[in-house]
């Protein structure tokens, strides 16, 4: 059976949270990196237990695309979902987010019914 978990790469422990108990709500298992460079950390230990990774694109240091580039260039993570999250929405953004890597993308407040579906596409 694939791995069911969820790593959330969130800076704000409230999004994190919030992201965290919706996962949990709809059965998935998540944890959490406050920055790509613990979540890099994360998915090096133990690659094979994550199925999604959860990106805020406004991360500190390394932002989200950064992020999503490096994953994409690993022969392990290239065809990992990566979900975009975003509290500085703009269409162009959202644009920008799906042209260069991202699976999906999705702005702060979550539209949480829109954003379960997509993780349930993702892992089923």
């Amino acid at each position: 059976m694939p791995a069911q978990r969820i790593l959330i790469v969130e800076d704000e422990p409230d999004g994190a949270d919030l992201v965290r108990r919706l996962l949990k709500s709809k059965g998935k298992e998540a944890a959490v990196a406050a920055n790509a460079e613990v979540a890099i950390a994360a998915l090096e230990a133990d690659p094979g237990v994550y199925a999604a990774i959860v990106i805020d694109l406004a991360l500190p240091e390394m932002d989200g695309f950064e992020l999503m580039t490096l994953l994409r260039g690993s022969e392990y993570f290239a065809q990992m979902p990566l979900i975009a999250i975003t509290a500085f929405h703009t269409p162009e953004l959202k644009v920008r987010a799906l042209e260069s890597g991202f699976d999906a993308y999705f702005p702060k407040p979550l539209d949480t019914a829109a954003f379960a579906a997509s993780i349930d596409r993702f892992l089923n």
